[in-house]
């Protein structure tokens, strides 16, 4: 045994006391995570209240200055405040269009927050009224800052919440920020995206993340910020596969080699997937009801059959793929197919079924949650198939193939052929009518010459210039919004009645409104996937357009607005986008490479 020196002892002592004590007040990283939130949130008060006291005396370059500091400022933000408190990042960062309850159809939420303060900002004129306006969004936001900072004593990080807070706001990045979503007027979404980098390398740090990562997001913010990028030009194809995909990816394997597991939230994309582009990513039953029907082959031979069956409609003849027609890509190529009424017309354009398992909502106006109550609701309407599902029940007894179909489906109930049955059979195997594996998916996934230079383009287009991407989200393409994908927007466009675009009326079906009769959900849609747009033709609720090119057209010149009709809901942009002929026909190239 070594011998110690007595007079030594005592300062050893000290020194074990010192390492031990730095040892347990040593801040954990969710607690340095805190302490960087705590930092950001106090320079954004500081950089709103900066601009609110500007509001009025300043120019509109500065006062455009200070508006681009505190969105700089925000953004190191976002990942917290949209993980811990969506409500306040809603009234902080969400669209300009107001919201309703359908409890209080005319008592709307108006839009406040940055979007509606950079419309003033880079709006065309300053006057005194604009200034009061935008003194009015500075006030709202420094509320929203100032009941942030109230909750902060209460507020609580884990290690598993920030890395899968962290991966949602670089989804976020991809599907709303680089289309110019939140930054419509300013168009700032590139250098913001870089900010959002910065932000993510900095808090992964605190947790000591691997160098790889450090490195893929040094990388990523560089390539952001490359001399010369602008809103328009960037290539926004190259930074998803030669940065973006990486940066997931090591997010990824940085958070397994740290040992730090993954929420176990029940999401549309599963929380310990690589990305949401991934094969796997998406989750179908996660939009399910609870009793849905697992995807055996038993079930889906049985929807299957279900799905082809005339007796569902009784006398009238019509099964589920008679207007769903699977050479059809599940649509029926018709403006509106036949109503079982006499001499009369559907109302409604029919919808590809491929892909209707990722909602939340079903038909074009929402009406419906379920697979299982469109089923319900299209067998039982008069006008579609005119079934009653007791009588159906009764017909397809008589049917041997169905009680042996139903038993093989449904081997543990003594009698499995029921009306409830019936409907989860057939949403089950619609359910099953999901593939995300078009060749835009292989070339999202790494595979970059599965598509040409011109459909390339035609996607940064779709996600850039021609502003689809800020309604049609990636990567489902459709109105489901990310990053959590539980929830889906309608949007009023100002659909025609015709194709007749020199002498057009608006369309008078009322959409949304009749379920709740919500004044600005007048003429309000859902927004539909545009996967196999190409081959599911003609387009809108009313099939009011043949051809692909057609709706391009009606987008290109601001809806029904830029058409000159009056429809003061449009959530569509009325101003024209001054798309050239090679750009249309990239973007047409883009929406053919989206068939499955």
């Amino acid at each position: 045994m070594r011998f110690v020196p007595t007079t030594l002892r005592p300062l050893l002592l000290v020194l074990a006391a010192a390492l031990f004590s730095f040892t347990v007040l040593q801040p954990t990283p969710a607690e340095r995570t805190k302490a960087y939130y705590h930092q950001h949130l106090q320079a954004l008060h500081a950089a709103l209240t900066q601009l609110r006291a500007a509001v009025y005396e300043a120019e509109l370059p500065v006062l455009q200055s200070r508006y681009a500091a505190c969105r700089r400022e925000y953004k190191p933000l976002e990942f917290a405040v949209e993980y811990y408190y969506p409500f306040v990042a809603q009234r902080l960062n969400g669209a300009a269009l107001p919201e309703s309850e359908p409890s209080e159809p005319e008592e709307p939420l108006l839009p406040t927050g940055f979007q509606v303060l950079e419309e003033y900002v880079y709006g065309a004129g300053a006057d005194r009224a604009t200034r009061d306006l935008m003194r009015q969004q500075a006030d709202n936001l420094l509320f929203q800052v100032r009941y942030l900072q109230q909750r902060e004593p209460s507020l609580t990080f884990t290690d598993a919440e920030v890395f899968d807070a962290l991966r949602l706001n670089l989804y976020r990045l991809a599907a709303k920020g680089l289309s110019g979503f939140d930054s419509p007027a300013a168009q700032q979404a590139v250098p913001e995206a870089a900010v959002t980098l910065d932000a993510t390398a900095d808090v992964t740090a605190l947790f000591d993340a691997p160098p790889a990562l450090a490195r893929e997001l040094r990388r990523g913010a560089a390539y952001l910020r490359r001399p010369g990028v602008s809103f328009t030009a960037f290539d926004r194809a190259a930074f998803l596969t030669r940065h973006y995909n990486p940066i997931l990816a090591e997010l990824h394997r940085g958070q397994q080699q740290r040992g730090i597991g993954f929420v176990a939230a029940r999401r549309a994309v599963r929380p310990a997937a690589v990305s949401f582009l991934a094969a796997d990513a998406f989750d179908a039953t996660f939009f399910a009801p609870a009793d849905a029907l697992p995807s055996t082959p038993q079930v889906l031979a049985l929807g299957r059959a279900l799905f082809a069956e005339p007796a569902l409609s009784g006398a009238a003849g019509r099964s589920c793929a008679s207007c769903h027609r699977p050479d059809q890509a599940y649509a029926d190529g018709l403006r509106v197919n036949r109503s079982l009424q006499p001499g009369a017309d559907l109302a409604r354009n029919t919808p590809s079924l491929l892909g209707a398992a990722l909602q939340p909502e079903q038909f074009y106006d929402g009406r419906v949650r379920f697979l299982e109550d469109q089923v319900h609701a299209v067998i039982t309407n008069p006008a579609e198939m005119g079934g009653r599902l007791d009588a159906v029940s009764a017909a397809l007894r008589r049917q041997k193939p169905y009680a042996r179909l139903f038993a093989q489906a449904f081997p543990a109930e003594a009698t499995p052929l029921t009306e409830p049955n019936i409907r989860r059979a057939l949403a089950a195997y619609v359910r099953s009518l999901t593939g995300l594996n078009t060749r835009v998916d292989q070339f999202l996934r790494g595979d970059t010459a599965v598509l040409s230079a011109q459909e390339v383009r035609g996607f940064n287009l779709f996600m850039g210039q021609a502003q689809c991407g800020t309604c049609h989200y990636l990567p489902l393409f459709s109105g489901v919004v990310p990053p959590l994908y539980d929830k889906v927007e309608s949007e009023v466009l100002g659909v025609p009645a015709t194709a007749d675009t020199l002498h057009p009326a608006l369309d008078t079906d009322p959409g949304r409104y009749r379920l709740h009769r919500i004044p600005h959900q007048q003429f309000a849609f859902k927004t539909p996937t545009v996967r196999n747009a190409a081959r599911t033709a003609p387009y809108m609720h009313n099939g009011a357009f043949q051809t692909l090119e057609e709706v391009v057209d009606f987008y290109n010149r601001g809806g029904g607005q830029g058409l000159g009709l009056a429809v003061p809901t449009q959530t569509l942009a009325p101003d024209r986008l001054g798309l050239s002929k090679a750009e249309k026909q990239a973007l047409l190239a883009f929406l053919q490479a989206l068939n499955d």
